[in-house]
């Protein structure tokens, strides 16, 4: 089938589930496929789409999440380049009043998460059978990482949607010693807070239970791999450029941290998949700043004074990662050295 761009729908206007869902419906009839052909062509891409799951979605029942919505909207034949749009009108669905809370697995949930720390183990609560389980049971039909791999400094992962390795840390420019110190940070990378350098960034959850997606929280090193943390410059040419923080897993592949904006979990960082990472979004680009001549350094949001921190300013293992005034206190602090 020809593929439907979503210049066709009226995507900006999506402000509600009613209005979202209204879309995904004329997506499916525009392509003409039973929900057993959905299924198998996602089957055939590497991705999970329960018929199950879509005709719940269909319904109204439960908001997809991001990789389920990603999955289906792809089965239907649109363009890879609409995928963010489709992406982003989720969100002001999520955020719009009357929002349902973000797609489960069935009997998953604070009970069923790992008891140690719990924590979501999706991109963003993504696919059904792995929501809120162990980092062990995720994403069982997507790609796979031998152990060889694991053992090289630059790690190959195999994505759903495309096979790829990282690029090179680009080569650190003479644009001086502040400059050369966070470009020599490039490439993969341990973010941990200066007060508790024996837990690092990584996935989490919402400490409140007020958003159940994946989120930045702060959890024992030997726990947090995976995901891995690249860092990747906005602008690679650039002398001072801002940075995506990416994480990147064998088996769900690369997703961006992403502000919260509003609706459940505002203030949050929450992984998005990396195709919807883009230079033109600021709430997705981080600076690093060195404090003082010391070897801790900020987060800042492009283009404003907040910075990452932690909630409550708390020092205990699993506490999420809030972005919030710059304000000089020692929770948004953070050392970052190479992984490599």
């Amino acid at each position: 089938m020809n593929s439907d761009r979503s210049e066709a729908f009226d995507l900006r206007g999506v402000r509600d589930i009613a209005a979202l869902v209204g879309l995904l419906r004329e997506l499916k009839e525009r392509s003409g496929l039973t929900l057993r052909e959905l299924e198998g062509r996602a089957q055939a891409r590497g991705e999970l789409l329960a018929r199950s799951t879509v005709s719940d979605m269909l319904r109204g029942t439960r908001l997809p999440g991001p990789e389920t919505l990603a999955a289906y909207v792809r089965a239907c034949g649109a363009a890879e380049a609409d995928v963010p749009a489709w992406l982003e009108a989720r969100q002001r669905a999520e955020e719009g009043a009357g929002a349902r809370p973000p797609e489960t697995a069935p009997g998953s949930g604070p009970a069923a998460a790992d008891s140690a720390a719990g924590r979501i183990h999706s991109w963003v609560a993504a696919v059904r059978i792995g929501g809120l389980r162990r980092r062990t049971k995720w994403w069982v039909l997507a790609g796979t990482v031998t152990a060889a791999l694991a053992a090289i400094s630059v790690l190959v992962w195999t994505l759903s949607t495309a096979a790829g390795s990282s690029p090179p840390s680009p080569p650190a420019s003479s644009a001086g010693p502040e400059a050369a110190t966070v470009k020599a940070l490039r490439g993969f990378a341990e973010i941990r807070p200066a007060r508790t350098p024996h837990l690092c960034l990584t996935e989490g959850r919402d400490t409140r239970g007020e958003y159940l997606n994946a989120v930045a929280a702060q959890l024992p090193c030997e726990e947090a791999r995976p995901p891995h943390t690249y860092l990747r410059p906005v602008d690679p040419s650039a002398s001072r450029t801002t940075y995506f923080i990416e994480w990147q897993h064998p088996q769900h592949g690369r997703g961006c941290l992403t502000l919260r904006r509003e609706g459940p979990g505002q203030d949050l960082l929450e992984p998005w998949p990396w195709k919807s990472c883009d230079a033109n979004r600021p709430y997705q680009h981080f600076r690093i700043e060195p404090v003082g001549r010391t070897t801790r350094y900020l987060l800042r949001l492009e283009g404003t004074r907040s910075c990452v921190g932690l909630r409550d300013d708390s020092t205990k293992t699993g506490a999420d990662v809030t972005v919030k005034p710059c304000d000089g206190t020692a929770d948004q602090e953070f050392l970052i050295s190479s992984a490599a």
